[in-house]
């Protein structure tokens, strides 16, 4: 499939996990794909090839966004996507939690998305429109113990859904769709210290029963960075198993 002929498509992220998935797919689709990651993803970009490359950055950091938005430019001319697979989920409960933890969080998983977009913006106007595609979580429904010690992450994933939809809004006229995937626990290196008992009691619960994959996610996100979704704009998309379907 070439559904993303001729586009580029920035992942954060994009070292491991749903991330590389993402980042693989969408360069087997036809893109020209810029890895950003805190570590080099240099190794990464040559093993998905397809003229993958990778950027070094911290995604809190203006400043690094700065110098992304420079090298995209200075090597592909313009940016079709931003996707947003950068994230933390460490647990802390509520006596536990200090104000540099909650700061942390909040700024990789909820500051990061404002800065990529400000950004990358600009490049997607020069290029005629884009998408913006912020990887969520449906922890954000959760109800049962496993959401335990995880106020800043869930409070960060629901602060994204409101950046989506005011986003949807006010950049729509720039031809830029702006939409969240939220995926349930997927089998990822992340997820790999959470016992399986743990994990079993979640997917259990789903029409599917079993863990996501990082190929289960990058499907819909290189669906709502294509053009087949260029009248989607302010959603969000879970992508779980059918476990929010409770």
């Amino acid at each position: 499939m070439s559904t993303h002929e001729g586009k580029v498509a920035i992942v954060t992220g994009g070292r491991q996990g749903i991330g590389c998935g993402v980042a693989d797919l969408l360069a087997k689709r036809g893109a020209k794909v810029v890895i950003v990651n805190r570590t080099d993803a240099a190794d990464v970009a040559d093993a998905i090839g397809y003229g993958a490359i990778a950027i070094a950055a911290d995604v809190t950091s203006e400043a690094d966004w700065a110098r992304i938005a420079s090298t995209v430019e200075s090597t592909f001319g313009r940016a079709d996507s931003l996707v947003h697979a950068a994230g933390a989920y460490p647990m802390a409960t509520l006596e536990q939690m200090t104000p540099e933890a909650w700061r942390s969080v909040m700024a990789l998983n909820l500051d990061a998305h404002l800065m990529g977009a400000r950004a990358i913006v600009p490049l997607m106007r020069k290029a005629g429109g884009g998408a913006i595609v912020a990887i969520g979580s449906d922890a954000v429904g959760m109800v049962t113990p496993p959401g335990f010690g995880f106020s800043h992450y869930i409070t960060s994933k629901m602060g994204a859904i409101g950046l989506v939809r005011a986003l949807a809004s006010e950049l729509a006229a720039d031809n830029i769709i702006v939409n969240a995937v939220h995926p349930g626990i997927t089998d990822t290196e992340g997820a790999s210290g959470m016992p399986n008992e743990q994990k079993a009691q979640v997917y259990m619960q789903q029409a599917i029963k079993r863990l996501g994959t990082p190929a289960d996610i990058a499907g819909p996100v290189a669906f709502l960075t294509s053009d087949d979704a260029r009248f989607v704009t302010g959603q969000t998309l879970v992508v779980d198993g059918g476990w929010l379907r409770l």
